[in-house]
């Protein structure tokens, strides 16, 4: 037939299938027995792939009214699916065909009436499935080039086979890439509740999915490896991008009640991971809170604290007592050349002994120097002999330094109060900031015992610049 005569068929019959059902129904069937079966609509199949697309526009423009017409009820109460009829004459491969189609018209139409299928039972988006549309669509969703409306109607495909699918269809199609085109209509404020509410019925297939898992593992069917672990199939961040990416309150609260339901968020690394995948986070009873299996919380434990305060006293214990005894030692080695240094006249009469002894008369002239010299000192006089006040000098080195060590342990207890907050932040320790506080305090001379030499130098520094 002339491809003029055929458009203007098509058209014709398009416009019939747009009315009621009656009409509809004259299209689709046939008042001869031995016709085939579906009236005109095998024909109109084959007018898809026409070489004019004046011919394929109509025909598929009525197809597509076909696909959008409620089901029937004939005279005799026979309920008549007008979409599966379309199915039964194998138009849905042809339209996957025209979802590539060079007239963006053509594109777009095809798209339209593979989305009224994919909004129908779990055997007709079966049919769209297993006809390869939905690699074609994915791909014209992704592709920047492609025409807003083709692209639109590419989306509503994928958006009504995921609303009304199967788990095992739903799982084929996150397979294909169409949690992609989910992602994608999260950032159009137009679809992006249609989106979640596609990504929220894959979230329910995953939750499914891991409750037959953890079964399985129960009964010991299969073992709680990497091998038998399934990936994600909604990653927490998708989620996210709608709790942020918006202002209206409808999406933030959808959104909220999507994450909290599926989503939780680990409370040591702060990241979001599936709250049905115990292999990815667990809650933990003690710590009250999820911690994902990358982190360990048993150093937050009271246990764990338990054992390791234990430890760190034991060792404390021992460092203490090894420094009494060092220290009682050092005491006791400067009082005595304390004492000695205090007099000096005991020194200058054991150097004079000698030759006090051998020079007779000399030696009463000696011992009367002796004599004013020690009274000398010991008034505190300025004319003290300076050969004495030497030798003092080269005997005190040691005995100032331990004056010194005390000096400073004093100042300690004099000098302005630690900063917990930052101490804590310098030693990371808990425990370091509860040994300081014990310390404290028990205050006394004692108190830089308590501590070791990186705690003591780590307090100074910190009392230096609050001095300042």
């Amino acid at each position: 037939a002339d491809s003029e005569v055929l458009s203007y068929t098509c058209w014709t019959l398009s416009h019939l299938c747009d009315g009621p059902s009656s009409h509809i129904a004259e299209v689709v069937s046939s008042r001869d027995p031995k016709a085939p079966k579906g009236g005109l609509v095998p024909r109109l199949v084959e007018l898809l792939v026409h070489p004019s697309w004046r011919v394929t526009k109509p025909a598929l423009r009525t197809i597509g009214n076909i696909v959008c017409a409620e089901c029937s009820d004939d005279n005799q109460g026979t309920t008549t699916d007008y979409t599966e009829v379309i199915l039964e004459c194998d138009a849905v491969p042809r339209l996957k065909e025209l979802i590539t189609h060079n007239n963006r018209e053509i594109q777009k139409e095809a798209c339209w009436t593979l989305s009224n299928i994919a909004a129908g039972t779990v055997d007709q988006i079966q049919a769209v499935i297993d006809s390869g549309s939905i690699p074609p669509l994915v791909k014209l969703v992704r592709d920047k080039k492609t025409d807003q409306e083709v692209r639109s109607e590419a989306c509503w495909v994928v958006l009504n086979a995921t609303s009304c699918g199967s788990d095992s269809q739903i799982e084929v199609l996150v397979d294909e890439g169409c949690v992609s085109v989910l992602g994608v209509l999260l950032s159009e404020a137009t679809m992006v509740m249609m989106a979640l509410e596609g990504l929220e019925r894959v979230l329910q297939v995953e939750e499914t999915r891991e409750i037959l898992r953890r079964e399985q593992i129960e009964n010991g069917e299969i073992e709680d490896s990497e091998a038998t672990r399934l990936p994600t199939l909604v990653s927490a961040a998708l989620i996210e991008k709608a709790r942020e990416n918006h202002n209206s309150s409808a999406v933030t609260k959808r959104a909220d009640r999507i994450w909290k339901q599926h989503f939780v968020s680990c409370a040591l690394c702060k990241k979001s991971y599936s709250k049905h995948r115990t292999s990815d986070a667990t809650f933990c009873d003690e710590c009250k809170c999820y911690v994902c299996l990358n982190c360990n919380c048993q150093v937050y434990h009271l246990s764990y604290q338990e054992e390791l305060w234990a430890e760190s006293e034991q060792k404390n214990e021992q460092k203490k007592s090894s420094k009494k005894s060092k220290n009682k030692k050092k005491k006791e080695k400067a009082k005595q050349k304390k004492a000695k240094s205090d007099n000096p006249v005991t020194f200058e009469q054991g150097v004079k002994a000698g030759p006090s002894g051998a020079t007779g008369n000399k030696g009463s002239i000696n011992d009367q120097s002796r004599i004013s010299t020690a009274s000398t000192v010991s008034d505190g006089s300025k004319d003290a002999n300076p050969v004495s006040a030497e030798r003092r000098q080269a005997l005190e080195p040691d005995g100032s330094k331990a004056d010194e060590k005390d000096d400073e342990d004093k100042e300690l207890n004099q000098q302005p109060a630690v900063d917990f907050v930052l101490y804590l932040q310098q030693t990371g320790s808990i425990i370091a900031l509860a040994k300081l506080m014990d310390a404290l305090e028990d205050g006394g001379e004692d108190f830089g015992e308590n501590l070791d030499d990186a705690e003591l130098k780590l307090i100074r520094e910190q009392q230096m610049l609050s001095s300042q």
